[in-house]
């Protein structure tokens, strides 16, 4: 099914002349803010200005459905792993949760932040939110009853469905059991994280701190770094690269393989995590946010009004 898929997007259109040939998804009517993969591969979820989320069918390059009616911005997309559900968090601190099959919305409540990223867990029964504030919760998705509140920056949610990992409002880096919100372990008190990713069975952790163009590689179990992808650093001539490379936004593949980051700099940059080498750097117009695609293959990045769809190489 990924080789179609590949075989599909190779086929539509593109930008000749932008470095990296991107297909082009074209269809909102403002800036488009955010970007979600389904779990197949097969559908791409784009949120816009225009208050609209689309979905859009990797094979063609169609819109197969818009989700309209947003009250805000669409800041935040995730799908259930089993790629039936999709949720909306938007500048306006609503929650949405949309049944895909039909587009209907099955629950929708109020998050007390402005919402900066949403996830489900493994089983698809409950949601965790986090805000620009710190103010974090996981819900249960039928009828968005609040299970435990969290004081988080950023959240990563382990297969198990009983651990997480958390960026802390404080930007410690610690693992929380999912039930009662408490902390187990601290792994990281002294690095002023800001973010916090991880692959699907946790083995592959991943953080970065506010101003600083690096990724750190964490060992889990012993609590600590144990590399850096490293992004530009200064020079003479370029001054400026340590504030422009700031990380704005990255996406992990789920095997913990392939690193996708988005730059105050307008780039955006592939990385081969296990080799800690930066394998492909690819230029747009405006600070993107990023997806990679489940098998690693594709990179989507938010260009002004479109999505691009750049193949890994």
């Amino acid at each position: 099914m990924m080789v179609l898929v590949a075989l599909a997007l190779s086929a539509l259109p593109v930008e000749p002349l932008v470095p990296g040939s991107p297909a082009v998804l074209r269809g909102h009517t403002d800036a488009v803010i955010s970007v979600a993969f389904s779990p197949d591969g097969k559908t791409l979820a784009s949120g816009s200005r225009d208050k609209t989320v689309r979905l859009w069918s990797l094979d063609t390059g169609a819109v197969i459905a818009t989700i309209p009616d947003a009250k805000q911005q669409p800041f935040a997309l995730a799908f259930s792993a089993d790629g039936k559900r999709l949720a909306i968090g938007d500048s306006s601190l609503e929650v949405r949760v949309v049944e895909l099959s039909s587009n209907a919305v099955v629950s929708t409540w109020l998050h007390p932040d402005s919402i900066s990223q949403v996830a489900f867990d493994a089983a698809g029964s409950r949601l965790a939110v986090t805000g620009f504030n710190g103010n974090g919760a996981i819900y249960e998705v039928k009828g968005g009853k609040k299970l435990v509140e969290l004081r988080a920056n950023s959240i990563a949610l382990l297969a198990d469905g009983k651990e997480a990992l958390v960026v802390t409002d404080d930007h410690h880096l610690k693992l929380l059991d999912l039930k009662t919100g408490k902390p187990r372990k601290d792994l990281a008190t002294e690095n002023r994280l800001g973010s916090v990713i991880a692959s699907r069975d946790g083995s592959v952790v991943l953080s970065w701190s506010p101003k600083d163009p690096d990724v750190l590689v964490w060992d889990r179990k012993a609590g600590k770094p144990t590399g850096t992808l490293a992004g530009p650093r200064p020079t003479a001539t370029a001054p400026e690269l340590r504030v422009s490379a700031e990380i704005f936004q990255a996406a992990l593949s789920p095997d913990g393989r392939w690193l996708v980051t988005s730059s105050n700099d307008k780039a955006v940059r592939v990385w081969d995590v296990a080799k800690a080498q930066l394998i492909a750097t690819f230029p747009v117009q405006q600070q993107p946010a990023v997806a990679v695609s489940p098998d690693g293959v594709w990179v989507a990045a938010t260009d002004v009004g479109t999505v691009k769809l750049f193949r890994r190489p």
